[in-house]
């Protein structure tokens, strides 16, 4: 699961800067903060599109979320308040618990999107009564409908798109809030759906709407080169990359120095620290949180009080993918390009 700091109060102090994430970051509040107060409802107000690409497992959810929480922290500012953390008694809320939602900004996911092999596929247990790709559109306006509380009705009542999405964006100005949408890896199984997809979130960026998207593709700067020198100053591309062997040790020194998350109950020896994984294992970083989690679940069971090298090395090296993996799992991460 993603760390969603904008969603679960306290997920922001789990975040770690591995590899290109602080570059990334940096890109994003460069680009965005001096946007924020342009972007608001109403015919003079702008928007954006953030396409956040990478490989699976290389930290994309948790770094398009911390994006999010950082983006609608600027527009409650640049609206005159800010997210508020505190209960309804005016007491710190604890950590891990739902955040208040923000004061200017709706802010909703789309999912329930999958590929059939031809290109976008429906929901599961869905048939789509609509092309694939106009699935995938129709689906995002009643997502966005129903957190402005129009039911499903709404969305069949007008037959245009556009004047559908220009009605959304109307009720926007009325309450005079953002709104930010969320939008998960799709995996188009066609170039053309792709870029079609990108100029569909890009044209809707606007009067105070953004869109976040998430993708795999690691040829996103093609995509976006369909689009005018103009129309790029309102997208943001950001990428993340394969784990370099350091971040392991980054992600063990958080865990452990972290004061308001619970001890590990068992000590992790310096030289767990220096161990360096093999290039397959930084493939992913829930590989290395899975490898953590299985190996201090097994030394309570056999109340070690250590955790070593050894044992570290040993569950890397019986976990190692075969070839059949891969076959079994074309999903599987590992370098190369994809879409």
């Amino acid at each position: 699961m993603p760390l969603a700091p904008w969603f679960i109060h306290g997920h922001e102090t789990l975040w770690v800067d591995i590899d290109s994430t602080p570059e990334a970051l940096k890109t994003f509040r460069e680009r965005l903060r001096p946007m924020a107060h342009g972007i608001r409802p109403g015919s003079e107000g702008h928007g954006h599109l953030v396409v956040v690409s990478g490989l699976s497992g290389t930290g994309k959810s948790s770094l398009l979320h911390r994006c999010v929480h950082e983006l609608v922290q600027l527009l409650d500012a640049a609206a005159g308040g800010k997210q508020d953390d505190d209960g309804p008694d005016g007491e710190r809320r604890p950590l891990w618990s739902r955040r208040t939602p923000a004061r200017s900004t709706y802010i909703v996911g789309l999912d329930g999107s999958g590929n059939d092999g031809h290109g976008i596929g429906s929901p599961p247990g869905r048939t789509p009564l609509v092309p694939q790709f106009d699935m995938v559109i129709d689906r995002v306006l009643r997502v966005v409908a129903a957190e402005l509380g129009k039911d499903p009705d709404f969305v069949s009542t007008l037959a245009d798109p556009f004047l559908t999405w220009r009605a959304l964006t109307d009720i926007l100005e009325a309450l005079d809030r953002r709104l930010v949408v969320i939008v998960p890896h799709i995996p188009w199984n066609d170039a053309d759906l792709s870029r079609r997809f990108l100029r569909f979130c890009h044209d809707r960026s606007s009067r105070g709407v953004v869109f976040f998207v998430e993708t795999t593709h690691t040829g996103v700067e093609g995509d976006l080169a369909f689009f005018t020198e103009r129309e790029r100053k309102s997208i943001t591309h950001i990428q993340t990359r394969q784990l370099r062997a350091d971040d392991w040790a980054k992600y063990l020194e958080l865990w452990m120095a972290l004061p308001d998350v619970p001890d590990p109950t068992i000590a992790i020896d310096e030289d767990v620290l220096e161990y360096r994984p093999d290039d397959w294992a930084l493939a992913s970083i829930s590989t290395l949180q899975d490898c953590l989690r299985r190996l201090v679940e097994e030394a309570l069971r056999h109340n070690a009080g250590h955790l070593r090298r050894h044992h570290v090395a040993t569950w890397f090296e019986a976990n190692r993918p075969t070839p059949d993996h891969y076959m079994r799992n074309p999903g599987a991460p590992r370098r190369g390009p994809t879409r």
